[in-house]
């Protein structure tokens, strides 16, 4: 595929992040590239433009619910997605969250051609960089992967689900689409590719650590159904020192408290602001959701009640109303007591339910086995209170689905009448847009 609109727009974007829409005309790529390590670093490091999560997969999740007023704010294409519209885009629409995706893969492989063609960088400059392209090249093409592909090995579902491949800087090159199997075999020979070339730790969680990769291969495992593979990534990450916050500790006067870069944040990615979806007059949280939080939970406090039945969310780690999609240490434990309880080892994933409780429930008494009728679903339980508005529910929903066959039966009452999500495993990859086919 030539001339990919995605990437022209990629460098659009690097080039003019002041200009409004994209630009037809292909720039000169000379201009663009920098010459220093500093500079790439610069490039890449840059939170406001990469560390980005998509939103439709929070928009298709049932975290929330908008109330009439809200819904009529938003976009069509939000309102189509708001609906499980899995082609929610008109034909002639640029989608800015699979737009954003790609223009951080442009900028990565930028990077990783610097690396090869610089003769005069160090080796450290070159290990240093060659590591932040690989980890955020595979944090986007998941996040897309999340949105357009099948889980693959799992259950075999119906139809062609591709993306475009691109892994050159070059625009002139053809773009392969491939399917699943190769796209993560890519995403995570790429982090793993990045590990002995990040550092165990950095000063701040928006630029990636050995420990941050690790996380990240921790979350895709378990989402791939990897379950060993989850379990030893997720027991590093424990291993590394990390804590828990105490939210016992939190100042729960304050409108948002937990405080942005908190110590439990290990990689800190938010949603790409899209209008009013995830502002606090629009997105309540729905009355079953909220019942599952008793009266001796912390977490419950992180919720602003609007009246008996919805509230409103105030407990993201990015400080504001900004939906958090990074990684904490509290996601860490949950995603290694359930795989932990998926092995068999239940003592084990007991271990690391307890401590994650024990910050998040006053008078907490330790969980023995005999206390759990069914641990998997007390797992999942807590997950799901913990990591509400995460930008996870939707990940969480359709990796269920095809592990255990799981149907949430989610519905949304519109305009008087109620709008069922079918829960097929075909409805849970979202189309790719037409724009981009036609360059197919």
């Amino acid at each position: 595929m030539k001339n990919n609109i995605i990437l022209n727009a990629a460098l659009a974007f690097l080039l003019f992040s002041s200009c409004e829409g994209f630009l037809d005309e292909k720039p000169d790529k000379s201009i663009l590239v920098p010459e220093l390590a500093a500079e790439f670093d610069a490039l890449i490091d840059n939170f406001d433009a990469v560390n980005y999560s998509p939103v439709i997969p929070f928009i298709y999740s049932d975290d929330y619910y908008a109330d009439p007023s809200g819904y009529q704010r938003f976009n069509p294409w939000q309102q189509n997605a708001y609906q499980w519209d899995i082609d929610p885009f008109l034909p002639t629409e640029i989608p800015l969250d699979y737009t954003l995706m790609y223009q951080t893969i442009f900028k990565a492989n930028v990077l990783v051609d610097a690396v090869k063609s610089n003769q005069e960088w160090s080796s450290a400059d070159k290990n240093r960089l060659l590591g932040k392209a690989l980890f955020w090249r595979a944090k986007s093409y998941f996040e897309l992967a999340v949105l357009h592909l099948p889980i693959p090995g799992l259950q075999e579902v119906e139809g062609t689900f591709e993306l475009p491949l691109s892994l050159s800087p070059d625009l002139d090159e053809e773009y392969v689409w491939e399917g699943a199997e190769t796209l993560f075999g890519q995403i995570l020979n790429d982090l793993e590719s990045s590990l002995p070339l990040l550092p165990e730790l950095t000063d701040l969680p928006t630029q990636p650590s050995r420990n941050s990769a690790l996380a990240l291969m921790a979350r895709i495992s378990l989402y791939l159904g990897k379950f060993e593979e989850a379990q030893s990534f997720a027991q590093q990450v424990i291993s590394s020192g990390v804590e828990l916050l105490d939210y016992r500790e939190l100042d729960m006067s304050q409108t948002y408290p937990i405080p942005l870069f908190n110590p439990e944040t290990i990689l800190f990615t938010w949603m790409a602001p899209q209008g009013v979806i995830s502002g606090p007059n629009v997105a309540r949280v729905d009355s079953l959701l909220l019942a599952q939080f008793d009266s001796m939970d912390l977490r419950k406090e992180l919720f602003d009640f609007v009246n008996e039945q919805e509230a409103r969310f105030r407990g993201s780690y990015t400080g504001n109303f900004d939906i958090f999609t990074g990684i904490a240490f509290d996601e860490i434990l949950l995603i290694h007591a359930e795989a932990s309880e998926r092995l068999g080892n239940s003592s084990t994933a007991l271990r690391s339910l307890n401590r994650l409780l024990e910050k998040r429930i006053l008078d907490f008494q330790e969980l023995e086995q005999n206390d759990v009728n069914n641990l998997l679903e007390r797992i999942l339980e807590e997950r799901r209170k913990s990591l509400v508005f995460r930008g996870q529910r939707w990940a969480d929903m359709k990796r269920l689905a095809y592990v255990d066959g799981r149907d949430f039966g989610t519905e949304r009452l519109q305009d008087g009448e109620t709008v069922e999500f079918s829960g097929n495993l075909e409805h849970y990859q979202m189309r790719i847009p037409q724009r981009e086919l036609d360059f197919k």
